[in-house]
């Protein structure tokens, strides 16, 4: 069992974050992975505490028992696995079909044009 909506917001937040890397220069990328990962851990780590938090019970007592805990953290758990899963699909499909053809530039390529250009 998933939760939808998490799924739903989580996904093209991991989607972004590894077509950053995907796209960044070849000199930079581990930089690039490095930061990112970070940042994808703070995402996941607020994902999970969001979702094994959220109680849509009608009876809020209901709420406190250890059980629904226990249950609502394997539904963030699986919830956040299956978000990565689903953004390293599509971004496989996207390097796939685009990024192979078209590779990231270089600071090097970059031209400036001045007053005499």
């Amino acid at each position: 069992m998933i939760h939808s909506a998490g799924l739903l917001l989580l996904t093209p937040i991991f989607i972004l974050l590894m077509i950053l890397v995907q796209r960044s220069e070849k000199n930079r990328r581990l930089a690039s992975f490095i930061i990112l990962l970070g940042v994808g851990s703070v995402v996941s780590s607020f994902g999970i505490y969001r979702i094994s938090r959220e109680c849509a019970l009608e009876i809020a007592i209901l709420c406190r028992d250890p059980g629904f805990f226990a249950k609502q953290a394997g539904i963030a758990y699986a919830t956040v696995n299956t978000s990565v899963v689903l953004a390293f699909v599509i971004s496989f499909l996207f390097w796939a079909l685009v990024g192979r053809y078209n590779p990231p530039g270089t600071s090097e390529d970059i031209k400036v044009l001045g007053l005499k250009d």
